[in-house]
């Protein structure tokens, strides 16, 4: 696994090394990106080896109207259903797909397919590069498998003193499986969706407030389980960069609230980081906790049967930029699990997670 890693690593730094982001024309710019994830751990059949990648176009139709693409390139699995880093089984994810018309006083209308907006990072979640981390600490942008939707989007830029301020208001549908946290997926049309984000920068911080909520039509592939087909949902998310000389803290806090059948989670993480020259150490510490509903009276029972999850995360790293364009990683992770059952009894694991990462920006 290492000597593949590292053969791959002498070939992408050989590709991308020179590479920059490509005005191709007066209108049209292209940008792209790529991941090389190492994970290793104690249990070999756990270790992976992953590959990721993107590009983004943008092309200036008129002085008022631009589009905005970005495609995701992941790996997919196999015939077996196994994960494969074989070019035929990637798969590729279109993340954006839009249209803005900038209207006076700088506001600007949106329209097309979307990621959820309420992260600080909505936009950039697949770009390694971005971030300082081998590894996000959200483990996900989305609600139980709904992360993004179709509609339209009205963004107003604004400033105040030495404040500037981004308010962002969406609307829209959406069609995505959603997972109930045992293993029951069941496929839903997401409607109603409203979303409000206020981003504040300042040169000491950055403030992003978020807040989510839609409804849902769910079906089941189980004829023998019934369940109420409406779901509702609700996301709150709170999300910050303090800067201090050399010193950057991070922190956020993103609740969600289901009902039916569907659990509801609170995640928070908090980070602080050192830039020295070309390095960045940091630590790390992240949280995850699930609280799961009753199932179904009809539903085959689980004895016993979980009430509440929850995943820790505690991490040191450091980053080195190599280039402008050019990122390795390492970090050292313990995770521990703990399970709460119905009986009051817990079940708790730990593990050791090493990992190095590549990320490249072009």
């Amino acid at each position: 696994m290492p000597n593949t890693f590292f053969k791959s690593f002498f070939v992408l730094i050989c590709n991308f090394l020179f590479l920059q982001a490509e005005q191709l024309t007066d209108s049209f710019r292209l940008d792209g990106y790529g991941n090389i994830n190492l994970h290793k751990t104690e249990d070999p059949n756990r270790d992976k080896l992953t590959f990721s990648g993107g590009v983004q176009g943008r092309y200036q139709l008129t002085e008022n109207i631009s589009i905005t693409g970005q495609m995701h390139l992941k790996e997919g699995e196999n015939s077996s259903s196994r994960y494969s880093n074989s070019l035929e089984d990637y798969d590729s994810e279109l993340k954006w797909l839009y249209i803005d018309y900038y209207l006076v006083n700088d506001i600007t209308l949106r329209a097309g397919a979307f990621q959820f907006p309420v992260f600080k990072a909505s936009e950039t979640g697949d770009i390694g590069y971005t971030h300082t981390w081998t590894q996000n600490p959200l483990s996900s942008y989305g609600v139980f498998g709904c992360d993004d939707f179709q509609g339209v989007e009205l963004l107003k830029n604004f400033s105040y003193e030495d404040f500037d301020f981004l308010a962002q208001l969406s609307f829209g549908k959406s069609q995505n499986i959603l997972n109930d946290g045992r293993g029951d997926e069941r496929r839903g049309d997401v409607d109603n969706l409203i979303g409000l984000t206020l981003k504040t920068t300042h040169e000491d911080f950055i403030l992003n407030v978020g807040y989510l909520q839609a409804e849902s039509t769910i079906s089941s592939n189980n004829d023998f389980v019934q369940i109420d087909p409406n779901v509702d949902f609700s996301m709150y998310a709170l999300e910050t960069e303090i800067y201090l000389d050399e010193y950057t803290l991070k922190a956020g806090l993103i609740k969600t609230d289901l009902t039916n059948v569907f659990p509801e989670t609170i995640r928070y993480y908090t980070s602080l980081e050192y830039m020295y020259e070309d390095f960045t150490p940091y630590i790390l510490y992240s949280k995850e906790i699930v609280d799961f509903k009753d199932a179904p009276n009809n539903a085959p029972k689980r004895k016993p049967e979980v009430k509440k999850q929850a995943k820790e995360k505690y991490s040191l790293g450091l980053r080195y930029d190599y280039s402008s364009n050019v990122a390795f990683k390492a970090s050292y992770t313990y995770e521990k699990d703990t399970l709460r059952y119905d009986d009051s009894s817990n079940n708790k694991n730990g593990s050791n997670v090493f990992m190095g990462s590549i990320n490249v920006v072009f």
